[in-house]
């Protein structure tokens, strides 16, 4: 199996503070530090192996609730995480998510998480449904262009992704998804802004890995990954990984997985 070497950034949204670069800034750093410590690991153990950095929804956003970022904005947030993978490059960095509004004279909302790898924006997956905190703004819109209505990313090192955002957890858009288009991911992450982690509701293969990425200081799990063992009429039996290694990055927690696939 795979190496796969996973860290999640749980942290209280109050605590970050500041606009949408500044938040960019403090990513980097937060990357810097969470790539070394998976290289360690990852050298360790010998061999080839793939390290992770998970961030959850809503990181770009300033407060719950009405904090949209504009669609130009979005466009430089994408630029500053393109410079924070160049200085990470074999890091796959799923970088929470963007709320923002698009429009003039009326504002259609979208909700958006980037993955990257090796300076590279490498998928943009949509958020199809609304949550409710940003419901003073209209619903959340989706896009399916250019896949970004597919919940998959290959890696180029083969290993596959399924990506689930906070509510199309609970709406179950992965497990619809791979129903007409098997096979499993092999790891199953969701990020949310406030959500239960759901390991019965795992869509990764079995001998795959579920991981949560929560925000902490808002949500109510911060973050937390599963080997799953089985599946059985829709659920999944999962058994869970522990972390073996939480930092405190001054702000929120560190947290690092070994998730081999």
């Amino acid at each position: 199996m795979p190496n796969v070497y996973v860290a999640c950034w749980a942290m209280s949204d109050a605590a970050l503070g500041g606009n949408a670069a500044a938040r960019a800034d403090t990513l980097k750093n937060i990357a810097l530090a969470a790539d070394t410590q998976l290289k360690i690991s990852g050298r360790a153990a010998g061999g080839a192996f793939t390290r992770m950095l998970i961030v959850p929804e809503y990181f770009f956003n300033a407060g719950g609730g009405g904090g949209l970022v504009s669609r130009d904005d979005k466009h430089a947030i994408y630029r500053r995480l393109e410079q924070v993978s160049a200085a990470v490059p074999e890091l796959v960095l799923i970088a929470g998510s963007i709320a923002y509004g698009k429009g003039f004279f009326s504002t259609d909302t979208y909700n958006v998480c980037p993955v990257l790898l090796n300076g590279q924006i490498i998928a943009k997956l949509y958020k199809s449904n609304d949550d409710g905190v940003y419901q003073i703004n209209g619903t959340f819109r989706t896009k399916t262009d250019a896949g970004k209505a597919t919940p998959i990313v290959q890696l180029p090192n083969g290993i596959r992704l399924g990506l689930d955002i906070c509510m199309d957890f609970n709406n179950h858009r992965l497990r619809n998804y791979i129903q007409h288009n098997p096979p499993r991911p092999d790891i199953h992450v969701q990020i949310s802004g406030t959500n239960m982690t759901g390991p019965s509701s795992a869509e990764a293969k079995v001998n795959g890995v579920y991981i949560h990425c929560d925000l902490g200081g808002k949500g109510v799990n911060g973050a937390s990954a599963w080997r799953v063992t089985g599946h059985n009429a829709g659920m999944a039996a999962t058994t869970r990984i522990q972390p073996n290694q939480t930092l405190q990055p001054g702000i929120g927690r560190l947290m690092f997985f070994t998730t081999p696939v």
